[in-house]
């Protein structure tokens, strides 16, 4: 609203915040209703990935667990001080604001972190301080989402990756077995864990391929309005920390998806390596058909047109420059 009024009003006020905010917004909504439509399925996915009970829990799960956690955390915590410092900022230029209002006999709204209209006047105790809460307590729901839905996305990904090496591990001990009977009730469990991270993999890429696709398609128009917003001079500290917070939300995603990847393009090697040419000829057309399947690598698709991975981040980052460029130009 506040951008159509100043549109429709031709009121000297510099817009491209607010178009970067719209912008924001926009990718903000997409993602959250695709991960509320896919909510359940990612539940199921996260309770099965958290049942140990037919394999046993694989090797360094807890050590990764710590890790993530500590990921999780760092990353909710810049995502509230990024909005803290965020509000701040825009707090204390309420001032500068108003001079602004006086000088150009303008009707601005000073001091929220994001430009509203309002039919009324609101600068007025309590409803000044009642709205600017308002936002602020929006914005700080808001705007952490995304960024916590890349980094569960990475958890994820890391856990069915910690899963495909506990199955590589679980290969080199069915062949060193000398006993025929053993060996071949291991390669039995093998081959059913094996079907089971595929489908995992798979359960994954289609619970957030609609999250991904959003960051394939808005994250690189949002960093190029928030880019030309910091050109134009418009808070850029405030801007800045917007920047970052989108760009780790979409790092956070393809390092993720990238992990997957590598983890199982390096799967058939692993399986090449280990005894299994001394193993009955039976055992060895099951490693055959296990090649076979894992001929195409895991990942998550970021809807129809392409795959999570560091390809995508560089692809998104250059066009996030063509548009800051289009729109500088």
């Amino acid at each position: 609203m506040h951008l159509l009024v100043t549109l429709k009003d031709k009121v000297d006020v510099n817009v491209s915040e607010d178009v970067a905010l719209i912008v924001c917004f926009l990718g903000t909504y997409y993602s959250v209703f695709a991960f509320t439509k896919n909510q359940s399925k990612i539940a199921l996915l996260l309770q099965d990935l958290s049942n140990f009970e037919r394999y046993g829990m694989p090797p360094g799960f807890e050590n990764l667990e710590k890790k993530l956690n500590l990921w999780s955390k760092c990353a909710f915590i810049y995502a509230f001080f990024a909005v803290v410092v965020y509000s701040s900022i825009k707090f204390v230029q309420r001032s500068k604001c108003q001079k602004n209002n006086a000088q150009k006999n303008l009707d601005e709204n000073c001091g929220f972190p994001t430009a509203i209209w309002s039919p009324v006047d609101i600068n007025y105790f309590p409803v000044y301080q009642m709205v600017y809460f308002y936002v602020v307590v929006s914005i700080q729901t808001l705007m952490k989402l995304v960024l916590m839905i890349s980094v569960l996305m990475l958890e994820m990904a890391h856990y069915v990756v910690l899963r495909i090496e506990h199955l590589e591990k679980m290969i080199v001990e069915c062949f060193e077995n000398r006993n025929t009977t053993i060996r071949k009730r291991k390669m039995i469990e093998c081959i059913l864990y094996h079907t089971e991270i595929l489908e995992y993999a798979s359960r994954l890429s289609n619970c957030f391929s609609n999250d991904m696709f959003a960051h394939l398609t808005m994250t690189a128009a949002i960093c190029g309005c928030l880019e030309k917003s910091f050109i134009d001079g418009e808070s850029q500290v405030c801007t800045l920390v917007h920047i970052i917070g989108w760009i780790l939300s979409l790092f956070f995603a393809c390092y993720g998806g990238q992990h997957l990847m590598s983890a199982s393009d390096l799967f058939p090697t692993k399986i090449w390596n280990s005894l299994w040419y001394q193993a009955e000829p039976s055992l060895q057309k099951d490693v055959i058909f296990m090649l076979f399947r894992s001929q195409k690598a895991l990942s998550v698709a970021a809807g129809p047109f392409d795959v999570v991975s560091f390809s995508l981040f560089v692809s998104v980052m250059k066009m996030s420059y063509t548009i800051m460029c289009y729109l500088t130009k």
